[in-house]
């Protein structure tokens, strides 16, 4: 099997299932009582898999989801508000396979076409989106230990005005950063196009272990109406290198240790992210598992720190986990784990979680996983405020705090299978969170992780109520 390894990097999925029947995207204005609508619903839907011409598996997919509204109680009279329009969506994939998996090639398209009638959502989502990719791999020895993977693409989405300019603002994109010069938000846009690709080079056999790939994802890609995928702006690479053991020793039956490092920049050539790693992981002669693994991240700069302001420097951070498992052969297996992270200034984190895993018969499995967390941070977002004569900050007052955050959560998870046609399986997450806001302060000067604290330094602060 083709395996791939990213660190620092995130691959978008061209497609997801899940936009289509989606909870509706609009909303409604104005006061009064609102009964919204959970999904969209899906009027029609059709797939068609086989194959094609030479060898070439094909897939296709359409659905056609219908207009949802909200309604809405407001000084005594019923309205209706529309929040979500009508769509079409259409997606093509092809994969063909040569010499017996050797090597492949493969192609993927989506579209989505939405009616637009309602001003409200003319104005926040794009009438049309498109995406197309290639993918593809090839070994490069005959015992198929070395391989090559890689994939690019392109998106192009269009709308109105208003449209665009919410999306070229958006956090996947952040057009409006103040110190760049590459990119600014052009409010009579109607239309975005992006590309993004990505190589890899991985060994897949034997005792040695490397693996590197190099990857961009220029800041107008955007395949979010049909698709997920994180902030683009981006040139990431990483190197992975290590040893694994197969054979059974005088106290481990497996291990590996690896090394790796990465980086990645803007396109302006800033580095907003650099770790590197050390991963240990063994099964002892009893099968119960422990897994190492260590990190040190040293000063970058960020633009999300000041969630689309100017550039702010992220201080270094070392990360400590560990996690231990028991036999997982066994009719129950219990597992620990925890992490501690720390940074300069006070900052720090930490949780641990328990996993109980109870398995009386092969068909059944039942999974608990009581954790908690605490967390905190000596910068955390507030809030932007204009202000022309902050002008070490572009004209604008990032106001931050300190927090402290707890959440303790319990995940449960069933299988059932009752016969090879018919199976059960649910998922369930609650937690509760809580968050403790305090030291309320601005950054002082853009590129720095240095702040003005708000009653300090000859500067007041008072609070009314639950206004400061």
């Amino acid at each position: 099997a083709n395996t791939v390894r990213n660190l620092g990097w995130s691959d978008p999925r061209f497609f997801y299932s899940r936009r289509i029947g989606r909870s509706p995207q609009g909303y409604v204005p104005g006061g009064g009582y609102v009964d919204y609508p959970d999904w969209t619903r899906i009027l029609g839907a059709g797939k068609v898999t086989g194959k094609l011409g030479d060898g070439w598996n094909l897939g296709v997919m359409s659905a056609l989801t219908g207009r949802e509204f909200a309604s809405v109680d407001r000084a005594g009279s019923r309205l209706e508000h529309e929040v979500e329009p009508l769509s079409f969506y259409g997606v093509v994939r092809s994969l063909k396979e040569f010499k017996g998996g050797f090597s492949g090639l493969g192609f993927i398209s989506t579209g989505i076409w939405r009616d637009l009638r309602e001003p409200g959502l003319e104005s926040s989502l794009p009438r049309q989106s498109l995406t197309f990719g290639v993918d593809g791999w090839t070994f490069l020895d005959r015992d198929r230990a070395w391989v090559i993977t890689g994939w690019a693409g392109g998106t192009h989405i269009r709308g109105g005005e208003a449209a665009m300019t919410r999306v070229q603002r958006s956090s996947l994109h952040y057009y409006q950063r103040p110190d760049v010069g590459y990119v600014s938000v052009d409010p009579s846009a109607t239309a975005l196009s992006g590309w993004a690709g990505r190589l890899y080079l991985n060994k897949q056999k034997g005792n040695i272990v490397f693996n590197t790939a190099v990857g961009a994802m220029s800041p107008g890609f955007h395949a979010m109406d049909t698709g997920y995928h994180s902030r683009g702006d981006k040139i990431n690479a990483h190197v992975e290198a290590g040893y694994q053991v197969f054979q059974p020793g005088r106290l481990l039956r497996t291990w590996k240790l690896t090394l790796a490092t990465y980086q990645s920049y803007d396109f302006g050539g800033i580095r907003f992210d650099e770790y590197y790693i050390l991963n240990a992981s063994s099964q002892f002669l009893n099968y119960w598992r422990a897994t190492l693994y260590l990190s040190y991240d040293p000063d970058r700069y960020s633009h999300y720190f000041t969630r689309g302001g100017p550039l702010a420097q992220y201080p270094w951070g070392i990360m400590r986990r560990l996690s231990v498992r028991t036999d997982d052969r066994r009719p129950v297996v219990l597992g620990l784990s925890g992490h501690y992270r720390t940074h300069p200034y006070g900052a720090h984190n930490y949780s641990v979680g328990v996993a109980v895993e109870i398995k009386p018969t092969g068909n059944f499995r039942l999974s608990l996983g009581p954790s908690y967390s605490w967390r905190h941070s000596v910068g955390q977002y507030i809030t932007q405020v204009i202000d022309p004569l902050k002008t070490e900050t572009y004209g604008a007052r990032y106001v931050m705090s300190d927090v402290i955050q707890e959440t303790a959560a319990l995940e449960l998870r069933l299988d059932w299978t009752f016969t090879p046609r018919l199976s059960l399986q649910a998922y369930l997450q609650p937690f509760i969170g809580v968050g403790d806001f305090f030291k309320y302060k601005e950054l002082h000067k853009t590129r720095t992780f240095l702040f003005d604290v708000y009653g300090e330094g000859g500067s007041t602060i008072s609070r009314k109520g639950q206004i400061y």
